[in-house]
């Protein structure tokens, strides 16, 4: 029997997710109740245990990639490369079936680092400030790095959370001079 995976709804709001680490490899054994996957919102990650027992026999989404709520993620079967659903496997889901490698999978995810913040208004000096205290999305934190934007330089355009859309606008602004 094949059992599926689906994004699960992290919280009332929650639309869409990401899953950005596996903690099993396709073949591997799976018990339920036990850590599957990492799901990342634009909110928060989270860890998210398997619902059913078996193995890990295909997974449908690519590391990082945008799924609604219920999209089927994974499916488990009762024994190892079992894989029968109604309907067919996405392009990427066979391709990372091949072995097709995920470069950012094997990476653990690192902190940011230190940044120094530009100097505040009425002339006080510049302070030493870690990127977990900026508030911002773990999606936007993600992008400023492989963008190479320091965090402490955006600002929200709604709220005090910065997220993706404020990063983009920022390191576009950057680009074009403005």
């Amino acid at each position: 029997m094949t059992y599926e995976v689906v994004m699960p709804q992290l919280g009332l709001t929650m639309e869409e997710g990401s899953v950005v680490s596996w903690k099993k490899q396709v073949g591997d054994r799976v018990t339920k109740g036990e850590v599957l996957f990492t799901v990342e919102t634009d909110k928060t990650e989270m860890e998210v245990e398997s619902a059913d027992s078996g193995y890990l026999n295909s997974l449908q989404v690519r590391l990082g990639e945008k799924v609604r709520v219920g999209t089927v993620i994974a499916l488990l079967g009762d024994r190892p490369g079992e894989v029968t659903i109604k309907g067919a496997a996405s392009a990427a889901a066979r391709r990372i079936d091949a072995g097709e490698k995920e470069a950012d999978a094997a990476k653990p995810p690192g902190k940011m680092g230190i940044y120094s913040s530009a100097p505040g208004g009425g002339g006080l000096p510049a302070q030493t400030v870690s990127p977990e205290d900026i508030p911002a999305s773990p999606r936007a934190r993600r992008l400023a790095k492989e963008l190479g934007v320091d965090i402490n330089a955006v600002k929200s355009a709604r709220g005090k959370r910065i997220v993706e859309e404020d990063v983009r606008r920022f390191h576009e602004s950057l680009q074009s001079g403005s």
